[in-house]
């Protein structure tokens, strides 16, 4: 009895103080991600209980730290990742459910903080990484001798902010998913788990991206369809990137039996692949077209 209301406190005041972490360090989405194991932890059992308690928690830490008491409205926004993990564990019966339920998470999640930091710190992340891109731009551009030319393409990544952010929520999501799955299975809860090497994108998805390319063509200048169709393109070459390493992991998978090589080699490829995304997303098509690995009766249905 003893070491278990001991097993329960630390359950408790780690899952509590890790939210106040993330809440002071501008929730990071990165730290966000570290903190699934945790949230699977706390899924096992009396989850409900477990968050209000973390809540509480957490929302005295800073009380006790001097936070004023918006922040307690705003800490609320952590434990949005938690909840998705409850969802994916217990309620969640389909993959597509799966990975709908943390990119969803993900996409609130990233949207609420870019809104709560504004409020809180008074910054402007949309605006901070513009000027950020725009300092690099204006440096590279110099020699075109276009003043206006960094100003323009700024404009137009602004417009495009929602593809980026829809990205890293998918990416999160993806990471999330298979942290989840690696945890899940050593604490024994009970979950069928889609293996990398069998994900497969739904035909949407090979269609989706011949319209919006075809749309692109015929498109010249910039206005509400010319945004839709261009952020949708950069989601759709996304899953087609994620298409591609799910190939070619499947490969690996093959050919090497041991998990810790399979592992550094996947790790290896994911940071070769992004100096050839062009390809990587070219070889996506063609897998969702030919499914050289014979995988489509185990896709994805999204």
């Amino acid at each position: 009895m003893k070491n278990k209301l001991l097993k329960e406190g630390s359950i408790l005041i780690a899952f509590g103080v890790f939210q106040v972490v993330l809440f002071l360090f501008q929730f990071n989405p990165i730290l966000a991600v570290v903190g699934f194991p945790l949230y699977v932890v706390a899924v096992k059992e009396n989850f409900v209980t477990r968050m209000a308690i973390s809540y509480v928690i957490s929302a005295l830490v800073l009380m006790i730290i001097g936070k004023s008491p918006i922040n307690l409205l705003f800490l609320l926004i952590t434990f949005i990742l938690p909840i998705c993990a409850f969802f994916l564990l217990r309620i969640s019966k389909t993959t597509a459910m799966d990975f709908a339920t943390l990119t969803a998470g993900f996409l609130l999640y990233q949207v609420l903080v870019i809104k709560a930091i504004k409020v809180l710190y008074k910054i402007d992340i949309i605006a901070q990484i513009l000027f950020l891109l725009k300092g690099m731009f204006e440096s590279s551009l110099r020699m075109v001798g276009d003043d206006n030319l960094s100003d323009r393409l700024i404009e137009f990544l602004k417009l495009m902010m929602p593809g980026f952010v829809i990205v890293e929520a998918i990416t999160l999501a993806l990471v999330g998913y298979y942290i989840t799955k690696f945890i899940a299975n050593r604490v024994k809860i009970q979950k069928e788990f889609l293996p990398f090497s069998k994900l497969f994108m739904p035909k949407e998805v090979t269609f989706g991206v011949v319209v919006f390319f075809i749309l692109s063509l015929f498109l010249t200048n910039i206005n509400a369809l010319y945004v839709v169709v261009s952020n949708m393109t950069i989601i759709l070459s996304w899953l087609l990137f994620i298409q591609a390493l799910s190939l070619i992991y499947s490969v690996i998978a093959e050919k090497i039996s041991w998990s810790f090589i399979r592992g550094w080699l996947f790790a290896v490829l994911i940071i070769f692949s992004m100096q050839f995304l062009f390809l990587m997303i070219f070889i996506g098509f063609l897998d969702l077209v030919f499914d050289f690995k014979k995988r489509k009766s185990k896709r994805v249905e999204l």
